[in-house]
């Protein structure tokens, strides 16, 4: 492949990470717009709870990251039982750290917001999931 082609190539595979991310970027700029509105102890609220949700999301990032390298060298060696079996045990991965997450949170989430640093007016605007 030539360096000019493998260059286009780069660029045609990271562009849709590239336009998504600007997306949540956005979202959560226009998040946080809304949520000042209803002031500062609300800001501080969702910033606290959004700290905790990004470790989540750090972990589903990195699960995806190993489940998409599992899957595309299955894909590459053409082996279909392989990437049958990678392809479940990804799913099945990704539900289980959800519901292990989504029950940490509706369990031990004000205590995660409190070693945080959270105050009781902070905990009181703090989203319900995390509160």
């Amino acid at each position: 492949m030539k360096q000019e082609s493998l260059g286009k190539e780069i660029i045609r595979l990271s562009l849709p990470a590239t336009v998504e991310n600007i997306f949540q970027t956005l979202v959560g700029f226009v998040d946080t717009l809304l949520i000042a509105q209803l002031g500062l102890v609300a800001v501080t609220a969702v910033g606290l709870a959004n700290t905790i949700l990004n470790v989540y999301l750090a972990v589903y990032m990195a699960l995806g990251v190993g489940a998409t390298a599992l899957i595309a060298r299955s894909i590459g060696a053409g082996d279909r039982e392989s990437l049958t079996f990678h392809v479940r045990q990804a799913l099945v991965l990704s539900v289980g750290v959800g519901v292990l997450f989504g029950l940490l949170s509706l369990v031990f989430g004000r205590q995660m917001l409190v070693l945080m640093g959270a105050d009781a007016e902070s905990l009181a605007g703090a989203p319900m999931s995390l509160s």
